[in-house]
């Protein structure tokens, strides 16, 4: 996402083990915690529309 891009708010609810490893993911990354849950939400629905076709 870009700066300047329009931004809506998306709060979940996870569970401890999964904050945690978004953490993790977004510490060795060296982004935000929230770049990090987009990047891996967006991978994650990546891979589910691949495995629909």
């Amino acid at each position: 996402m870009a700066r300047g891009d329009r931004r809506e708010s998306l709060n979940l609810r996870v569970p401890p083990v999964l904050k945690r490893q978004v953490e993790e993911y977004a510490d060795e990354a060296g982004i935000s915690i929230n770049a990090a849950a987009c990047i891996l939400l967006t991978e994650a629905l990546r891979v589910e529309r691949r495995r629909k076709m």
